[in-house]
């Protein structure tokens, strides 16, 4: 039988900055690119269920058109992971919280850098839809796991909380060209023949 939707679970820590932003801009471009079947929530493994977003990022979400005003923090539980076909964190320490809460979710649980970097290694399925191309990329993505080529940090997104504003924008930059990745894995550009 032929999935007809896929849930991606997006984890931070408070579920007030990096996750809602995340997950925000990845519905919207999964929207775009494959407007039905995608499902896209986030939650926090230390989060005060509903606590606002950040000022900060609702700033930056605004400025990419994505709406995030009435959004409040979820904690993240077992069930939630275990609903999930694809979970994607923030960082490597809130991966290893996530395996430990749901150790089953280990093979489908990357950090959203690491997802981003890998995705260009794995094989597109062209003669399925949408859901049934992500739940072979989930199946495929583990035998592609690598360390980054620079510090192991490179997979985490910066937190920016507590910190000036240039780190809310590195957080935006990390996020944005991540999900450009994964947008671009969905719906790659066309190549343009060259006529001499």
């Amino acid at each position: 039988m032929t999935p007809t939707s896929f849930r991606i679970l997006v984890v931070g820590v408070n579920n007030t900055c990096r996750s809602p932003l995340a997950a925000g801009t990845l519905q919207r471009e999964l929207d775009t690119e494959a407007p039905v079947g995608f499902t896209v929530i986030c939650a926090g493994t230390q989060a005060i269920s509903g606590s606002p977003v950040s000022l900060e990022v609702l700033k930056l979400a605004e400025h990419r058109g994505i709406h995030l005003h009435g959004f409040f923090a979820s904690q993240l539980v077992p069930e939630t992971i275990s609903e999930a076909d694809l979970v994607l964190v923030m960082d490597r320490s809130i991966r290893r919280e996530v395996v430990t809460m749901a150790p089953r979710a280990l093979r489908r649980t990357f950090t959203l850098l690491e997802f981003s970097r890998i995705l260009p290694t794995v094989r597109r399925e062209q003669l399925v839809g949408p859901v049934g191309r992500w739940q072979s990329l989930v199946a495929l993505a583990p035998r592609y796991r690598t360390p980054p080529k620079g510090a192991a940090s490179d997979d985490d997104v910066i937190d920016p909380r507590n910190r000036p504003v240039k780190a809310y924008k590195r957080m935006n930059a990390q996020i944005e060209s991540a999900i450009a990745a994964i947008r671009e894995w969905e719906a790659p550009t066309p190549v343009r023949e060259s006529h001499m």
